[in-house]
């Protein structure tokens, strides 16, 4: 099974991504492996993704960038890209 993660690009500073952000908090507390990373607070690995603007979203499994998604993404949209790459167990 491969490893999913996907990696949200933020800043304090950047209205976009603070309007954005409870929709990927959402999709954290449901239970998808969401990594948050301030590009102030974490500079090193915002340029080693090559993150020029945010909010972005990197889509990596097993090490691998798979998908880079920049600005506000529709929910429905993200929703599906999220359990595309990392599929849910069904709790049923």
């Amino acid at each position: 099974m491969e490893e999913t993660r996907f990696l949200y690009f933020s800043a304090e500073w950047c209205g976009p991504c603070k309007a954005f952000k409870p929709l990927v908090e959402k999709l954290e507390k449901i239970g998808y492996p969401v990594y948050f990373v301030d590009v102030d607070g974490d500079p090193v690995l915002a340029e080693s993704h090559q993150i020029r603007s945010v909010p972005s979203i990197i889509v990596e499994q097993d090490g691998q960038v798979v998908e880079r998604m920049v600005g506000v993404q529709d929910p429905v949209t993200l929703a599906a890209k999220f359990e595309l790459y990392s599929p849910l167990e069904d709790e049923s």
